[in-house]
This record gives C-alpha cells, sequence and structure tokens, in this order.
C-alpha cells in the first residue's frame, strides 16, 4: 500500500484539534483494515482504531495520532511538489500513520505480535487517545510515530511547566498615572529580564549524553536552551483610558531533564509578582522514569539495528517537545519515538518528505522481521 496515497487521504479528512473530530479518518483506516480485527474505542468525536496484525511474543504497539493542530481550509488540501507532500498533518502526525498502515498492511509476521493504534487527542494531551488505548491493550514495546527522522530515535522529552503570573502595579486614569509604575509596563520588563534570565538555567547535558551514548547512540538535543520561558498569553487592563493595576501572563515553560528544578524555582523569584503553577509534567524517557532500563535497551537495540539495516545511521534524540510517551511509560511498558521526518510542522508550509516516508515504511517492518 502506497504511503502517499494514504497519506493524501488523510490530509483531506479534517482532524484539526479543537474539536478534534477523528470519526472520518477513523472509518478510513477500518476500510483499509476491513480484513483485519479492528476496534473503536472512544466516545463521540473522539475516536481511536486498534487494529491486530499478527499474534505472538514479543508484542509490539505501533502507534500515531490522527488529530493536528489548527489551520486554514487551504491545508486540508494535499499538495505534491519536490519530493514533498504540503498539507496540515503531513508531517505531524499524518505520514507516521501513513507509514505504519504501508508497513504493516498485507505484512506476514512469523511468530511476533503486532497491533496498530490510531489515536485522538494527542495534541491537547492524548488523555482521550493513547491514554485510553493502553486502558484496553498491554504490549510489551511501544514505537510511537513522531516526525523525528528515519535515522533518529525520539529517547527522551521535557519536563513542562505550565504557570500563572500576576503583576501588581499602580493603577490610575492615563492623564495623570504614572504608566512606568503600571502593571503592564512592569509585566514588560519582568517578562524581557525572565527570558533572559531563564536562558541562562543550564543542566549536567553532557552526562545523561554519556548515558545512552554508552548505547551505541550518538546523541542530538532539540531545544533553543536548557530552559524555555514562554510568556505566551497576557492579560491586562478593564478600559483603554485606564492604567491598569493588574497583569497576568499564562507561561508555558519547557525544561530539559537534567535541569535541577531548584534552579528553576529560584529563577522564578520576583517582588512584585506572584507565580502559581497551574500544571507540571514531569520528563519521561530513558533513565527519567520507572521504566526497567533493561527494556528500554531491548527496545532500542531493536530499533537502532532496523535502522542499520536500512544503511542509515541511528542517532537518539532529546526534545524539548512532549508527546504520548507518558501514557505508555507511565504504565511500566518501554516507549520511544520513530517516524519519518518533514519540516514546518505546525506552520503554514508543513510537509514531510516523500523519501522519509519510504524509509520509515522499512524501518518499521525491520522492527519485527529482524
Amino acid at each position: 500500500m502506497d504511503p502517499v496515497d494514504v497519506l493524501k487521504e488523510l490530509v483531506k479528512i479534517d482532524t484539526r484539534n479543537p474539536p478534534g473530530n477523528t470519526v472520518r479518518a477513523v472509518e478510513f483506516l477500518e476500510d483499509l483494515f476491513s480484513s483485519y480485527n479492528t476496534r473503536v474505542v472512544g466516545d463521540g468525536e473522539k475516536l481511536n482504531l486498534i487494529v491486530k496484525i499478527s499474534k505472538g511474543k514479543p508484542e509490539f504497539l505501533f502507534t500515531s495520532h490522527l488529530d493536528t493542530v489548527p489551520a486554514d481550509d487551504s491545508m486540508l488540501v494535499p499538495k505534491l511538489a519536490e519530493g514533498r507532500l504540503y498539507g496540515r498533518g503531513s508531517c505531524d502526525a499524518k505520514g507516521c500513520v501513513a507509514a505504519i498502515v504501508s508497513a504493516f498492511h498485507g505484512l506476514e509476521i512469523d511468530g511476533k505480535g503486532v497491533t496498530l493504534a490510531f489515536t485522538a487527542d494527542e495534541e491537547v494531551g492524548g488523555q482521550k487517545g493513547l491514554g485510553l488505548v493502553m486502558e484496553q491493550i498491554s504490549p510489551d514495546y511501544v514505537v510511537i510515530g513522531e516526525p523525528f527522522g528515519s535515522d533518529r530515535i525520539g529517547v527522551a522529552q521535557a519536563s513542562v511547566v505550565l504557570l500563572k503570573l500576576i503583576v501588581h502595579g499602580k493603577g490610575g486614569h492615563t492623564a495623570t498615572a504614572d504608566v512606568k509604575e503600571g502593571a503592564v509596563y512592569r509585566a514588560s520588563r519582568f517578562v524581557i529580564d525572565a527570558v533572559e534570565r531563564f536562558s541562562g538555567v543550564k543542566g549536567n547535558r553532557e552526562d545523561y549524553f554519556r548515558k545512552i551514548s554508552k548505547l551505541g547512540l550518538d546523541v542530538e538535543y532539540r531545544g533553543n536552551g536548557d530552559v524555555v520561558f514562554n510568556p505566551s498569553i497576557i492579560r491586562a487592563g478593564i478600559k483603554r483610558n485606564i492604567v491598569p493595576d493588574v497583569c497576568e501572563i499564562e507561561v508555558d515553560m519547557r525544561v530539559a531533564p537534567w535541569v535541577d528544578m531548584k534552579d528553576v524555582r529560584s529563577a522564578l523569584k520576583y517582588e512584585g509578582v506572584d507565580v502559581f503553577i497551574v500544571g507540571y509534567l514531569k520528563p519521561f524517557g530513558f533513565g527519567l522514569d520507572d521504566v526497567p532500563e533493561e527494556r528500554d535497551v531491548e527496545l532500542l537495540g531493536i530499533i537502532r539495528k532496523a535502522v542499520e539495516k536500512e544503511g542509515m545511521t541511528p542517532r537518539a534524540v532529546v526534545s524539548l517537545g512532549v508527546g504520548d510517551a507518558r501514557h505508555v511509560r507511565n504504565r511500566g511498558i518501554p516507549a520511544f519515538y520513530y517516524g519519518p521526518g518533514g519540516e514546518n510542522m505546525h506552520s503554514r508550509d508543513e510537509f514531510v518528505y516523500l523519501s522519509e516516508l519510504e524509509k520509515a515504511v522499512k524501518v518499521y517492518r525491520r522492527m519485527v522481521t529482524l
């Protein structure tokens, strides 16, 4: 089955999240796998499809998500140009879905169990997606399709800290108040200082890299610094001619797994700023959670050999991004990211390389036929 043809059809199906309706995408895939044992789990608009390819031990789960970030309607029209397929989700992560479909549809597998899961909800946390699927099945190894590249293995992801900050100032009428004493001006100064301050927070990256390198993998880091402070939503003011006395800032922070959270907390201490932690996600990945290290080494070895058999040199990737791995690894099951690479994910010119689709298909197959 041609992954390009599958991907074209998937891009046409609107799964933008919100609302994240995956019904039509699941129906399309269920039809492709009509000769297999399939099961739909979920309710309402957020459905997930589980496909049983073969029985045996060990049992592998290959999974990726169907929902995408928002986009205008024009991005639901797939376009082919210069060895690339453009469209919303072509890279993240319908390209991975298409590669998994192509890899295992019709493949004869001897002695190993293979299950596929195509899920909803990843872009908003995954609880109704892979989180729900993992309540139904218990595989030995999980490979999660994300567009790291056909010679890359995503081995670890950052922690996420969600903050609400309240910056206080002195309010009053525009004509008489000192704007520099107002909350907005103080918040702007705070934001500039905080971004610079956190860019200087570092951890012991080298020790963590050495641990992975001992497994025969070079390591690369995908992140703009060890800590990223993103003041993404700012609210203030009740009327145009009033200097606000309060400014509220919502912050998304990404923290590399080797950074001491004490250093992060220390950097958050500012006079006149109330700090509230409204969400926290710990780091997940190799050596970072409760998955037995020997089980991780087994799965990494399988993926590494499969990549090498296709003539590529595998590299491990640590990312400031986060995905669905926590829904697997918090059950003590090894899980890593692997999938065809593209560029401009979440942007207007998102695309996947056609050559990457072809390579990923072969590597996925290698994982269960070595």
